[in-house]
């Protein structure tokens, strides 16, 4: 079963009009947000000022609200709707016109973008301290992975912490909880990233 483990140290933040995006990955290696050769890109953002989502054409997006609120308006959608940390992931196409509104002073997102049409899931799980969990397989998946945004977790003799926090695997991953943890769990129909 190939692991990557990637360091926090690695991550490239970026700042912007209205807020910074974290880069937690993307595959494959030497491919650029700018030149959009990417087969997928795994990110953070926090969105402190409302206003219009990036144009990713040829990408499809999926978009989970982590910490606070924000209502969505535009042409993907047929009608407005409310993102905020209870709500399900959203899917897409990341060509189309969203706007942001925050209903709350800040966003925290994760977002995960792939060629249209992809599989891409996402879910948040909070675990408790010794709580084990388990990663669902997924048709059509290949990449699956967690991104720890709190907390201690191993995986066999893997251990995901402040310092190491993003695990992408060839298979779901078993997780148990080393202390109480929030994290971000997702699915990917990509190739696998070769060393």
């Amino acid at each position: 079963m190939p692991i990557h483990l990637v360091a926090a140290k690695d991550f490239v933040t970026n700042d912007w009009a209205g807020g910074s995006t974290t880069q937690l990955l993307i595959h494959p290696k030497g491919s650029s947000l700018a030149a959009r050769d990417f087969e997928f890109r795994l990110s953070c953002a926090r969105v402190e000022q409302s206003g219009q989502f990036s144009d990713f054409s040829g990408y499809d997006r999926l978009l989970l609200v982590l910490e606070g609120a924000m209502k969505l308006s535009g042409n993907a959608l047929s009608e407005a709707r409310v993102q905020h940390a209870d709500s399900s992931p959203w899917a897409f196409d990341g060509g189309l016109s969203v706007h942001a509104e925050l209903t709350t002073a800040v966003v925290e997102d994760f977002n995960l973008f792939v060629p249209k049409g992809r599989l891409k899931l996402a879910s948040r799980q909070q675990l408790a301290e010794h709580q084990r969990w388990h990663q669902a397989a997924e048709a059509g998946a290949s990449v699956y992975g967690v991104f720890l945004r709190s907390g201690q977790v191993s995986i066999g003799d893997i251990q995901l912490s402040s310092d190491h926090p993003l695990i992408i695997s060839s298979t779901p991953l078993n997780l148990l909880a080393e202390a109480p943890s929030d994290l971000v769990a997702f699915a990917i129909g990509c190739r696998f990233p070769q060393p």
